[in-house]
């Protein structure tokens, strides 16, 4: 009996904590018949690694029949953010989390103004991704009074130099910001 108790056990060359067999995917050329990393190690690994962006990033495609061309760049950006864009508060990676971050489209991709390209892609908290939808960026800044000033211009200022290459000036900021607000109004007035 203690053979087999013995059997059914593992050493995780990553963590080198002793698991059951259970915590480890069968791979039949092993000789146990099971990986020699945990289950727990790889889905760490694939997380920094940016493996489950990528992975979302292709499901999504798959899903809204629209192929996307997503660079490891964009993909380093959305791992190595720490604050959601919109609200500026600190973000997670708990999956489900509302607080956790994820990847959206400052413009959605199927309105005019939207691409999936990587200037259009911002990390934001799962909670302000579901509460901004499809509204225009500008209109879900004014819709809440979480949103500042300060906010505002730090995302428009942020936008503003990823589109440009570079930093941008206090006066370009304040037209970027005109341009976001005629930009809005120019939409609402086009729907009605």
């Amino acid at each position: 009996m203690e053979k087999q108790t013995l059997e059914s056990k593992k050493v995780c060359r990553h963590c080198h904590i002793e698991k059951p067999l259970s915590q480890f995917e069968a791979q039949k050329r092993n000789k146990d018949g099971h990986t020699n990393r945990c289950k727990s190690c790889r889905c760490k690994h694939r997380y920094e690694s940016g493996a489950y962006q990528r992975e979302r990033e292709r499901k999504h495609s798959y899903r809204s029949n629209r192929p996307t061309y997503y660079t490891d760049e964009i993909v380093q950006r959305m791992m190595s953010a720490t604050h959601c864009v919109y609200c500026g508060e600190e973000g997670n990676r708990i999956n489900g989390d509302a607080n956790e971050l994820v990847m959206d489209h400052v413009y959605h991709v199927g309105g005019n103004a939207g691409h999936n390209i990587d200037d259009n892609i911002v990390a934001c908290h799962r909670g302000c991704n579901t509460s901004k939808g499809r509204l225009h960026v500008y209109d879900f800044y004014q819709s809440s009074e979480r949103f500042t000033d300060d906010l505002w211009h730090e995302f428009v200022k942020q936008f503003a130099s990823r589109l440009l290459n570079r930093e941008p000036t206090p006066s370009e900021i304040e037209a970027w910001k005109q341009g976001f607000a005629d930009e809005a109004f120019e939409l609402t007035t086009e729907v009605k």
